[in-house]
């Protein structure tokens, strides 16, 4: 069991500056200028409001049990390390590394950008060789989780978007998976993007077969289909073309412009804010993902858009 400094190693930093978070706002000595750092760093980053979120959770299930013993009281209303010593403890079992495997682990709320097997960070794409000769390319802020057996070779795409060159082997299909279906092929490359309602999946080289809901359909190289929220189906005149973010482009057609930031956020560095009348604005191109502010100033040149950055890591987008 581990405890003190050597607890918090054994976890994500994000969580361990929750914990610090959590415990100086009960300090009783938390001003407004500490707030407005707390506000800064939460809204800096989508993972620290991830697990800010969890951490509330999960405290919530074990402090109210504790707080009736005698002396935890007294401990929860103490600023400084006993404060934070406790909150440890109620995380897992009186071990913070617990309560990150909790947290972390297939199935909790942060799996995704801390705990699975292959992942990525802010405006990174990076490629997995895999132990069967086949790659894996995530784009940035993507995650998935490896499941290779002697009879199957599974990957479940958790968040974001992997293409994956899939090289033969005989008597082990490969399965790229997500919530709403999976691609059954033996060799190939195909491409599978996660969205906030629905998902998009290319056959590139070679055909798959797409197994959703007990059917199946096939799926031939050069064709793609697009989850919306309901069924799989062939993609629509309006979409965003996938494919691109290989190249590190952003190829739009005919989309909302929210939807469009929704792609730049993964490669964008601090807070990215757009109004709800910007966001309801419509366009068609192709923009660069590399350089999230180039690409908001070629939409700016192209849309009534005021685009205004604040202190080196906000930006707020609004209707001009």
């Amino acid at each position: 069991m581990l405890s003190g400094d050597r607890a918090v190693s054994a976890v994500p930093a994000t969580i361990a500056q929750a914990i610090d978070w959590y415990a100086r706002q009960g300090s009783g000595n938390f001003d407004a200028q500490a707030q407005q750092q707390f506000q800064q760093w939460l809204e800096a980053d989508a993972g620290h409001r991830e697990a800010w979120q969890a951490l509330n959770q999960q405290l919530g299930r074990t402090l109210a049990p504790l707080a009736k013993r005698r002396g935890v009281r007294q401990a929860l209303s103490n600023a400084g390390s006993g404060r934070r010593q406790l909150l440890r403890g109620a995380l897992g079992l009186g071990s913070l590394a617990v309560a990150g495997h909790l947290l972390t682990g297939a199935g909790g709320p942060l799996h995704a950008r801390w705990g699975a097997d292959l992942r990525t960070t802010t405006a990174e794409r990076r490629s997995f060789a895999l132990e069967d000769g086949s790659h894996l390319l995530l784009n940035a802020e993507s995650a998935v989780d490896l499941h290779f057996s002697a009879w199957q070779r599974n990957v479940q795409l958790l968040r974001g978007d992997v293409q994956a060159q899939v090289r033969s082997d005989p008597g082990r299909p490969f399965v790229l998976g997500c919530p709403w279906g999976e691609a059954w092929l033996d060799s190939g490359r195909c491409l599978l993007s996660l969205a906030a309602n629905g998902a998009q999946l290319w056959a590139l080289e070679g055909e798959l077969q797409l197994h959703a809901n007990g059917t199946q359909q096939r799926v031939k190289a050069g064709e793609g289909r697009a989850f919306d929220g309901t069924r799989w189906q062939p993609l629509p005149a309006a979409y965003i073309d996938q494919r691109r973010w290989v190249a590190g482009l952003l190829e739009v057609h005919d989309q909302p412009l929210g939807a469009v930031i929704e792609q730049l956020r993964p490669y964008h560095h601090g807070v990215l804010q757009i109004s709800s009348a910007a966001a309801a604005l419509r366009i068609s191109g192709v923009f660069t993902l590399d350089d999230s502010r180039q690409a908001l100033a070629a939409l700016g040149d192209v849309l009534p858009l005021r685009v205004e950055h604040y202190f080196g890591w906000w930006t707020r987008i609004d209707h001009a």
